[in-house]
C-alpha cells in the first residue's frame, strides 16, 4: 500500500513582518550612513588640522629662509652700497616717501593699516603688516633668461656657486663677467660689489657708465675680488582671497617679486594666513653691538631712521584650517603685536570664506637678519 506524501499549506510573511523587517533595516542603514558621514568629518577635519600645521611650518620657513638672504649685497655693508643715477623710478610698488623697489635698504616694513600702504598689494587684507626684502643673488654667466616677465630664478631660492638654477643651464658654471651686460639676458638690475670695500646698484643698460672701480675685469671676478649678482625684490603681504580672481575671502600670503624685465609677479605662499604681525628688533646703541635693544613697530623705526639697524624681527602669524566644523565655533580673542590695534577676533559669519567656524592657530617666531649681524 503507497503512502501519499501529506500536503503541507504554504505560508509567507504578513505585512507587519514586513514593515517591521523594513523600519529595522532603514534604522540600520541611517546608523551606517550616518557613521560613514561622521567619519569622513572626521578624517576631513583632522586632514584640515594636519593641513593647518603643515602650512604654517611652509609658511615660517619660506619666512626665516629668505628674510636671512635681507641685505646681501656680495660681502659689503648696507652703508656702502651706492645706488647708481641711471636706475629707472618705476611706478608700481612705491609710496609717497621713497621708491621701495631698487633700494639700498635690505628690509623694511610697513604697519598695517585700512588700505595697502603699498600700491601694488591687489587685493590687501586690511590691518596685516608687510615688509619688503632685497638682496643680490648668485648668477651664472651662460644662464639664459629666456622669460624676462618671469622671476629670476623661477623658484625664488638663489642658486648656490657652481650649481646651476634650472635645466636650461648646460654649461659649466662660470660667474658673470662684464661681457654679460652687452647680452638682453641680463636684463634687470644688479649689483657690482667690490667684496670688503664697495658695491654699486645698476640697470644692465647703464654697466658702462658706473664707477671704474666696479667695472670688474675678469681677473678681478675670477680671483674673487669682485662680483655681479642680480637684484632681487620681493614684497610680501597678506592678500584677502586665495585666487588672483578674487573669487573667494580665504585670506593668503602672498608674495610680489620684481623680474628682470622691471615687472612685478604675484605668488601665493600660503592659502589660510588671516594675519601678519611684525615688530622690529633694533641695536639703538651709539656703538652698534648688532644686539636688539628694543623691539618697535615700522612707523617708530621709520621715524628714527634705523632700518639699517634692525637685527632681529618678530612675527606672529594666525593661521587658519581651511575646513569648516560648524560643531565648533572659535569666538577667542588673539593678541597682535600692532600697539595700535592689540586684539583680533575672527569673523562671526563668513559665507565664501573662513569664520567662527574654522578652527585656527597662532604663531610666535623670531627670524634674525643673519647679513646685518654679521656686519
Amino acid at each position: 500500500m503507497r503512502c501519499r506524501p501529506q500536503a503541507h499549506r504554504t505560508r509567507g510573511f504578513s505585512i507587519i513582518e514586513i514593515m517591521v523587517a523594513l523600519t529595522i533595516s532603514s534604522l540600520m542603514f541611517v546608523v551606517i550612513i550616518q557613521l560613514f558621514a561622521s567619519n569622513k568629518q572626521a578624517y576631513r577635519l583632522q586632514e584640515g588640522s594636519s593641513q593647518l600645521n603643515e602650512s604654517a611650518r611652509f609658511a615660517i620657513n619660506n619666512l626665516q629662509y629668505f628674510m636671512r638672504l635681507a641685505d646681501h649685497w656680495g660681502g659689503v655693508e648696507q652703508d656702502n652700497v651706492a645706488l647708481d643715477g641711471g636706475l629707472p623710478a618705476l611706478a608700481i610698488c612705491t609710496t609717497s616717501a621713497d621708491d621701495n623697489v631698487i633700494n639700498n635698504i635690505g628690509f623694511r616694513g610697513y604697519n598695517g593699516a585700512a588700505v595697502a600702504p603699498i600700491n601694488c598689494m591687489t587685493d590687501y587684507e586690511p590691518q596685516t603688516d608687510a615688509f619688503f626684502i632685497r638682496y643680490g643673488i648668485v648668477h651664472a654667466d651662460g644662464c639664459d633668461v629666456d622669460d624676462t616677465a618671469a622671476p629670476y630664478p623661477l623658484n625664488g631660492v638663489p642658486p648656490l656657486p657652481g650649481v646651476r638654477p634650472d635645466a636650461s643651464c648646460t654649461d659649466p658654471y662660470e660667474p658673470v663677467q662684464a661681457t654679460y651686460f652687452g647680452d638682453a639676458d641680463s636684463a634687470g638690475i644688479w649689483v657690482a660689489s667690490a667684496i670688503g670695500r664697495r658695491a654699486v646698484i645698476f640697470q644692465n643698460t647703464d654697466y658702462g657708465s658706473i664707477a671704474g672701480d666696479v667695472q670688474f675685469d675678469a681677473n678681478t671676478v675670477t680671483r674673487g675680488a669682485g662680483n655681479f649678482l642680480r637684484m632681487q625684490s620681493m614684497l610680501y603681504y597678506i592678500r584677502s582671497c586665495s585666487t588672483a580672481a578674487c573669487t573667494d575671502s580665504i585670506p593668503t600670503l602672498v608674495r610680489r617679486v620684481l623680474t628682470p624685465g622691471l615687472g612685478f609677479v604675484t605668488e601665493e605662499i600660503v592659502v589660510g594666513v588671516e594675519n601678519m604681525q611684525l615688530l622690529y628688533g633694533v641695536d639703538s646703541d651709539p656703538e652698534p653691538d648688532f644686539v636688539a635693544d628694543r623691539y618697535i613697530d615700522a612707523a617708530e623705526v621709520g621715524a628714527n631712521d634705523w632700518w639699517d639697524r634692525v637685527v632681529t624681527v618678530r612675527i606672529r602669524l594666525i593661521v587658519a584650517n581651511t575646513e569648516r566644523d560648524t560643531t565648533f565655533e572659535d569666538g577667542r580673542t588673539y593678541y597682535s603685536l600692532d600697539p595700535d590695534d592689540p586684539t583680533w577676533t575672527p569673523a562671526a559669519d563668513e559665507a565664501n570664506g573662513l569664520d567662527q567656524h574654522n578652527r585656527r592657530s597662532q604663531f610666535d617666531f623670531t627670524v634674525q637678519i643673519r647679513n646685518m649681524t654679521r656686519a
